[in-house]
């Protein structure tokens, strides 16, 4: 796992390029992840597969985007339109997780 956010509930794994198909075949069939004796249900589904985790970041900024869009739409008050709004602005790649991302060698799945 090389970002997890409990927030989106978006998780993002690395692999070698050879078993990106097996990681993505066994995923759909997660039920549960143990954490400290304690058990939580998940489903977990593939949305990208891309050749560095810096391409995924940047999906991964697209889709948000794309989210908090569709969620400005059915926004019911002013408050939550301002705090969406907000939210859409921030989505970015930020130095930090650029520099994270050239790190990677192009023979990863991510």
């Amino acid at each position: 796992v090389k970002y997890l956010n409990a927030y989106t509930g978006t998780v993002l794994l690395r692999c070698r390029k050879d078993f990106y198909r097996l990681v993505c075949s066994a995923l759909p069939f997660v039920r549960h992840l143990e954490s400290r004796a304690q058990r939580y249900p998940c489903s977990l589904n593939t949305l990208h597969v891309g050749g560095t985790i810096r391409t995924c970041q940047k999906f991964l900024i697209q889709y948000n985007r794309r989210q908090l869009l569709m969620l400005l739409q059915n926004c019911t008050n002013e408050e939550e339109r301002r705090c969406i709004q907000k939210s859409l602005l921030s989505c970015s790649l930020t130095e930090e997780q650029s520099q994270s991302g050239d790190e990677e060698d192009d023979d990863g799945i991510e």
